[in-house]
């Protein structure tokens, strides 16, 4: 169902391109993350972990000179380590961006691009782990997120570019909770605290 959602999404967005857009360009692309969870609480110890993504893009030339804009469909799998636990996240990406390109060369280019970023999980929802016998802990992730991305790059020939992209989380990734598993059966408390993930991205398209 969550892929469905996804690719209607895709289509949905494709539909109101401008029909005086120039240079459609289909392609795919891939690439690797650098994820880093962090809390608002200093209970949990984070650290950066590499993912990776890969999903077929389309890039649009738009009647303005340098102008374009790109939208892709990516599966995207990710890896955070909270203490001695990781959590794998796989999800359904679906970035959408302005871009502006200016020619170094007439084999080379540079661009700088921006815009929104859709993602649908399809992975495990709920990570559990315990700190002792007498403490849990679960982190729940959410079913769908709503970040930005900022990004720079430089296009070789007319097939290859190389990107740069720094992803800004706006909405909750997880909620975090911990539980005392001793007490919960008496009193069922549970504190929560947001989490987001910030990631950096490193990326190749080769467009046919």
């Amino acid at each position: 169902m969550k892929k469905v959602i996804g690719s209607l999404v895709v289509l949905a967005l494709l539909s109101v391109l401008p029909a005086s857009a120039q240079g459609v360009r289909f392609g795919l692309k891939a690439g690797m993350n650098n994820t880093s969870m962090k809390f608002d609480a200093s209970v949990f110890n984070s650290e950066n972990r590499f993912g990776w993504f890969v999903g077929p893009i389309v890039k649009v030339g738009l009647p303005v000179t340098g102008l374009s804009a790109d939208i892709a469909a990516l599966y995207d799998q990710r890896e955070t380590k909270l203490n001695s636990e990781s959590i794998k996240q796989k999800s359904i990406l679906i970035p959408i961006n302005a871009r502006y390109s200016f020619g170094l060369s007439s084999m080379a280019n540079l661009y700088v691009a921006a815009g929104p970023q859709f993602g649908f999980n399809v992975g495990s929802e709920n990570f559990n782990w315990k700190e002792s016998d007498s403490y849990s802990n679960t982190f729940q992730l959410k079913k769908s997120k709503f970040s930005v991305n900022l990004g720079a790059g430089v296009g070789i020939g007319e097939h290859f570019e190389l990107g740069f992209t720094y992803n800004i989380p706006l909405g909750k990734t997880g909620d975090a909770t911990w539980k005392n598993t001793v007490d919960a059966v008496t009193s069922k408390s549970t504190y929560n605290e947001n989490g987001s993930a910030n990631a950096w991205t490193l990326s190749a398209c080769y467009f046919f």
